[in-house]
């Protein structure tokens, strides 16, 4: 009685998630770059190109898993405009944008 649900025709959980954020990320087969920017404890900052905010997403949480104690803040930009920010904190990362 609709307690439970089917996955029909999908090859996983994973494989759907791929194709929704691919989809909202990357709309009609656009390829736009962006630019992953780590702000260091001490301020400064470096920009990494990204192929694309999807690649940038995966590329800040790989920053943030391995050099987050060395980071204060973490920004994915692309088109001159902000897709995601997090910041660090006493409990950890905290995405604020």
């Amino acid at each position: 009685m609709g307690s439970h649900c089917r996955n029909r025709g999908n090859t996983g959980p994973a494989a759907g998630v791929l194709t929704v954020v691919s989809s909202n990320s990357n709309p009609a087969g656009e390829s736009r770059p962006a630019h992953l920017i780590l702000i260091e404890q001490s301020g400064a900052k470096r920009e990494i190109p990204q192929p694309s905010p999807l690649d940038g997403m995966a590329g800040a949480e790989q920053a943030m898993h391995e050099h987050g104690h060395q980071l204060r803040e973490v920004k994915l930009v692309s088109e001159k405009k902000a897709i995601a920010r997090w910041k660090a904190g006493e409990l950890g990362w905290r995405r604020v944008a």
